[in-house]
């Protein structure tokens, strides 16, 4: 391929990831998002404080849990804005479902914020857990925080938040006792200087025998 081709594909590659500076941040919400708000700013904010209420610390077989989850300390956001920020939360197991028009549905395992959810930077949605309560579930919680500009750039702070949640009966590892720790060891080494001790004396009484 000559430089001349390089150079055009280059251009429409660079045309087509323009982003448009009269365009809203995502008002219609935006899934599959694993690596946050790229198109705002390319990195997360950690002075962007993600609160996530509602989540049990295990969950129960088939149960509907309420969480609700917000932002602080984001994007100051300028006169007349018209957002303020948006949200993605994924989960790897259950059946997320929205109790407002301010959220939407991507799939069972996703959902984000709607046009009439991008005014504020608090949301509530339900999660059902699944049937199987031994699995540990996966979350990931995204929110952005806008100054309400229209552009994305990186006045728009986001930060993101990721944990896990186990079933009631989930698999637990026991934590090793010390009796375990330190007593085996022990009782191994006693073993080894027993055997050395039997065969060191075979060894003594052979030569004993020889004289």
């Amino acid at each position: 391929m000559g430089i001349r081709q390089v150079g055009v594909l280059g251009l429409v590659f660079f045309l087509m990831i323009l982003p448009l500076p009269s365009g809203e941040s995502y008002p219609y919400g935006v899934d599959d998002v694993p690596n946050g708000c790229t198109c705002h700013n390319a990195v997360p904010t950690e002075t962007v404080v993600i609160t996530l209420e509602g989540l049990p610390e295990q969950y129960e077989a088939n149960e509907t849990y309420t969480l609700n989850f917000s932002a602080t300390n984001g994007a100051e956001p300028i006169e007349n804005h018209t957002n303020l920020g948006g949200f993605n939360l994924w989960m790897s197991h259950g059946r997320l479902t929205n109790i407002s028009e301010e959220v939407q549905i991507f799939s069972n395992h996703e959902i984000g914020h709607t046009t009439a959810g991008n005014d504020q930077r608090s949301w509530s949605a339900n999660w059902t857990a699944p049937e199987d309560d031994t699995l540990t579930i996966e979350y990931r919680l995204q929110i952005n925080t806008v100054n309400g500009d229209g552009v994305p750039s990186d006045q728009d702070l986001w930060n993101r938040q990721v944990g896990e949640v186990s079933g009631v009966n989930a698999a637990q590892s026991e934590p090793v006792s010390d009796l375990f720790l330190y007593g085996v060891p022990i009782v191994l080494f006693s073993l080894a200087g027993l055997v050395y001790w039997r065969e060191m004396r075979k060894l003594r009484l052979r030569d004993d025998s020889e004289e």
